[in-house]
């Protein structure tokens, strides 16, 4: 039991001893006594202080002093303290699509958790779960969704919040594939809020599903891109991708909507080219796990979408949208025809990217040695005391001490009518 205003009792205390003191300053009748000349007595009640040594009335005094007792513990609100133990443990499991044996993961997992930790399940979205944890993990299924490091550390930290008031450090361990694909452009910045070491517990991944290859390219015969698709082994016809390098058509349109392909408005580099007045050079073009290293030259923005590739400060270069059964994207990377841009390996892994189905994305290359590190981090456990706090907690008790306040301050005025009656 601990009190979260336990000054409040201490005043009661000082309020208490207030109370005993004026009732040993009682007023008590004087002896009688005959006087002779007694007829300049007025004719009133006499009545004179004097100490007494014992309090007048010891039933009412406890009254008094019960009733300020209660009400000082009420506003001290006592609440029950739950148990502290040296180091509590969060455990984010993975159940992505990224993970070959779910079996093995359920089972690290189970190996790490204690009595009063927390199991913190994960894939696009993340979720604490409740209750016994243990017979929980029993029933976890893998989804087809890919992870979300980020996803998972923002929920962690909510359950690490939650084990502070019972524990001096927490922990936490991650149970995942690590691949490339559950990493974000905000899981760095999220991960560094977690002011402690995470310990990374590893386990297999799943093999990236085979893509159909296959890409039927619109653009005339000299385009930089018929190069690369070329090396690539991707041009066919009938592909479920088509890549529009002049402007894309209502039949087009219907075609992704209807088939389920991907459409593909990637501006000709000509055209875009001549915008060279307000283009600037930027150093790499991000595209998943795919990176290209060049003197990119950015003209424009990609209409708006879920982006599919990035320059390296991190503005959108490619972005993906829905489209009835198939989608539809996006590129502003202008291809020069002249040098060896189009023929370069990163070109063709930012290509290769661009140009698979739609919901083909997923990319199972283990995270570099980097990040990892930088997920991990370096130091001691979380200090308890570092976390935000969680809601502060309610006590149930006040509500009844303030009730028997209540009933003693009712109970005072029978008190004091009784010893009058006596």
């Amino acid at each position: 039991m601990t009190l979260l205003a336990p000054l409040f009792l201490a005043a009661a205390a000082a309020v208490a001893a207030g109370v005993v003191a004026l009732h040993l300053l009682a007023r008590q009748r004087p002896r009688d006594a005959a006087f002779p000349t007694a007829r300049f007595v007025p004719d009133r009640p006499a009545r004179a202080p004097s100490r007494a040594l014992r309090p007048a009335d010891l039933r009412l005094l406890a009254l008094r002093v019960l009733t300020v007792l209660l009400a000082g513990a009420a506003l001290a609100q006592p609440v029950r303290t739950p148990p502290r133990k040296a180091i509590r443990r969060v455990v984010a499991l993975d159940l992505s699509r990224a993970l070959a044996d779910p079996a093995d993961a359920v089972a690290r997992a189970a190996a790490l958790l204690r009595d009063g930790d927390a199991l913190v399940t994960f894939d696009s979205v993340a979720r604490a779960v409740h209750g016994n944890v243990r017979d929980s993990l029993r029933t976890l299924r893998v989804t087809t969704a890919p992870g979300s490091l980020s996803a998972a550390l923002i929920v962690a930290s909510r359950a690490a919040a939650a084990l502070a008031p019972r524990a001096d450090s927490l922990e936490l361990t991650v149970v995942s594939p690590l691949v490339r694909e559950e990493w974000d452009d905000a899981t760095a910045a999220i991960r560094a809020r977690w002011r402690g070491r995470i310990n990374i517990a590893r386990v297999a991944a799943a093999r990236a599903p085979r893509e159909e290859p296959g890409v039927e390219l619109r653009a005339d015969p000299d385009d930089p891109l018929r190069a690369t698709v070329a090396l690539l082994g991707l041009a066919r016809n009938g592909a479920l991708v088509r890549i529009v390098r002049d402007s894309p058509t209502a039949a087009d349109s219907a075609w992704a909507h209807d088939s389920g392909g991907a459409l593909v408005w990637w501006p000709a580099a000509t055209a875009a080219l001549r915008a060279r007045e307000r283009a600037d050079t930027v150093g790499a073009l991000i595209a998943g796990s795919a990176v290209s290293v060049a003197a990119w030259v950015r003209t424009a923005d990609p209409a708006p979408g879920r982006a599919m590739a990035r320059w390296v400060d991190g503005a959108p270069a490619a972005t993906e949208r829905r489209s009835g059964a198939g989608c539809l994207r996006s590129v502003a990377i202008p291809l020069a025809a002249e040098g060896d841009l189009a023929l370069r390996e990163g070109t063709g892994r930012v290509v290769a990217r661009l140009a698979a189905p739609c919901g083909v994305t997923s990319d199972f290359a283990p995270l570099s040695d980097s990040l990892i590190a930088t997920l991990a981090g370096a130091g001691p456990a979380l200090i308890a005391r570092s976390v935000r706090a969680a809601p502060r907690p309610v006590s149930r008790a006040a509500p009844w001490l303030l009730g028997g306040v209540l009933l003693l301050a009712m109970a005072e005025p029978l008190a004091r009518r009784a010893r009058r009656d006596r």
